[in-house]
This record gives C-alpha cells, sequence and structure tokens, in this order.
C-alpha cells in the first residue's frame, strides 16, 4: 500500500521535499526509503528505478553493503584540528547520503554536514535525497539545526525520515514533513519471510528485524518467564546478566516483558499492570544514557509480583 501510493506521488510529480516514514522497528521504513531514494534519483525516471543506469547501480551498491552491515568504505568524516567527527554514509552516488545514529544519537554535527550537502548541486541526477534514519533520535540540538534546513527546503532536495517513535518527533519537524505510515507485518507474514516460529512471529510485532533477532536469542523468552514468576534468586539472578548484555538485547528482552504484560492487560483486564508497563518504557529510554538497569529491573520486579 505505501509503495503503491508512493509511486503515484512520483509519477504525478508531487513527491514533497520531506517525508516521514513511521511505523514499528523492521516494518519496512528504511528499505523503502532506499528503493524510493534510487526511484527518485534514476536517471531513465523509472518507477522503483530502472536498475540498469549508474544512479540505480550506485545505490544498488550502497544498499547492498548496507544491509550485509559492510558500511565502512561509505562512512565520511569531517577533520578540524585533528579531530574526526562522523557525519554520514554515502557511496558512489555524488546525490544520495544516508544519516544513521552515531552511537545512540545523531548528532548536531551530522546535521551541519547536511547542509553543506545540501548547498551544493546535483551532480548526476536532477535531484538530491538525504535518508535520516531513527530520526527520533537526534539531539535537541540537531533536531532544531534540522528544523531550519526544511524550513526553506532546497527545491531539488528530498528529505526522507524514518522513525518508530513518531511521538519523539519535534511537532514543528512533523508539520513539514508528509507522514507515510508503516504498520507493520502479519505474524503469518513474519513467519513466511523468516522462517520463525508462531511464538517468535507473535513477539515481533509485525517487526522482521525484531524477528530475526528474537530467533537468534530464543533463550529470552524463557528468561522473561522467570522473571515474571518473581521468585527472588532468578530475579536477581537475570538482573545481574541484564547488565552484561548488549542494548539492543536488553531492549529486546524488556520488549518480551511488555508483549507478556500487555496479553494480561488485555485478557484479564488487569489495568494495574499499565504503571508496571510505564516503568519498562522509562527503562528502554533510559539505557542509552546509562540508567541502572539491575536496580530498576528488581524494582519492577517487585511491582510486578509474580503474574505469571
Amino acid at each position: 500500500m505505501q509503495r503503491s501510493f508512493l509511486e503515484k506521488l512520483l509519477k504525478l510529480g508531487r513527491v514533497p521535499s520531506g517525508l516521514l516514514f513511521y511505523g514499528p522497528s523492521g516494518s519496512g521504513k528504511t528499505k523503502t526509503a532506499i528503493d524510493f531514494a534510487k526511484a527518485l534519483l534514476c536517471l531513465n525516471k523509472t518507477p522503483w528505478g530502472c536498475g540498469s543506469c549508474s544512479s540505480c547501480k550506485y545505490i544498488e551498491d550502497f544498499e547492498k553493503g548496507f544491509w550485509e552491515g559492510e558500511t565502512d568504505n561509505f562512512k565520511v568524516y569531517e577533520e578540524s584540528e585533528g579531530k574526526k567527527t562522523f557525519l554520514y554514509l554515502m557511496g558512489e552516488h555524488p546525490d544520495f547520503v544516508f544519516v544513521p545514529p552515531h552511537g545512540n544519537y545523531i548528532k548536531i554535527d551530522q546535521i551541519r554536514g547536511i547542509k553543506d550537502f545540501v548547498s551544493i548541486k546535483p551532480a548526476l541526477s536532477k535531484r538530491k535525497v538525504i535518508i535520516i534514519d531513527d530520526a527520533h533520535t537526534m539531539t535537541n540540538q540537531a533536531a532544531n539545526a534540522l528544523l531550519k534546513v526544511l524550513e526553506e527546503p532546497p527545491p531539488d532536495t528530498t528529505f526522507i525520515l524514518t522513525t518508530s517513535r513518531k511521538s519523539a518527533i519535534l511537532p514543528t519537524i512533523l508539520s513539514r514533513t508528509f507522514a507515510v505510515e508503516f504498520k507493520g507485518f502479519s505474524p503469518e507474514e513474519v513467519k513466511k519471510i523468516t522462517g520463525v516460529d508462531e511464538v517468535v512471529a507473535k513477539l515481533s510485532g509485525g517487526s522482521i528485524t525484531k524477528a530475526l533477532l528474537l530467533k537468534d536469542n530464543k533463550h529470552l523468552i524463557d528468561k522473561a518467564k522467570d522473571f515474571l514468576k518473581g521468585e527472588p534468586l532468578k530475579v536477581y539472578r537475570i538482573a545481574e546478566e541484564f547488565d552484561e548484555w548488549d542494548t539492543p538485547i536488553q531492549t529486546l528482552f524488556l520488549d518480551i516483558l511488555e508483549s507478556f504484560l500487555m496479553e494480561k492487560v488485555l485478557t484479564e483486564r488487569r489495568e494495574d499492570i499499565i504503571a508496571v508497563l510505564d516503568r519498562i518504557r522509562i527503562l528502554k529510554d533510559g539505557l542509552p544514557r546509562g540508567l541502572n538497569g539491575s536496580l530498576w529491573l528488581v524494582e519492577i520486579s517487585a511491582e510486578v509480583g509474580g503474574l505469571a
């Protein structure tokens, strides 16, 4: 549905200067953003790209390396006074850049780098495309700097922002972008695409990314069940392990807890659990800022009181 709508905008020549693709993680936002960039930059003006012109080939080379995690050759840095600052990813295409978070955030230096890129005339295609991935991770300074660019967008440049947290985007940025919702995949579609079992497909929440991560970390499901039983010794052991996990695994574990607790809210009408869900969300948001995960988990367990 999203692709057909975007194709219609392209054919009508009414592509907004700013687009916001929002929806659950793994719902196809980033993939569609790159594909749409290829379409916008195609020298033969073919919907979703012809695949044969130099522009399309450059984007396809970038996409292949990006999805395979081989991005070192695409990293662009700015050097000043002996300091090296990461700006964005850029392949051979001179009119396309991809801005991911650096660490946990998109920083103002990255947006400043974009502003420099925006001021340059297209070199190969008729326009330029800038993808800002996980736009909700922009710092306040970065978001305000981007807003200034979006207020007076160049006629030859398209911005595509992606986010799994639309509510975290500045209202002023929302007002200057055209929002396209991605609702994620059904459990049946997740199973078909990834080959995961029914339990994992359901817990994925329609996210292909989460399904694949959970497929490789299925032990977290049992740990989540043990945690919810509220046995003090198991809770403390899991809390200690939690601090040793990488942030994506910590987030995945908390997502599983949320799913189990949300199911109880829906099936048992346990409204008292909503406060626990709020605590879990606060912990997830605070992980990049260094919240004490093990301490929070112990406190959350005490509030849960053995609901499994």
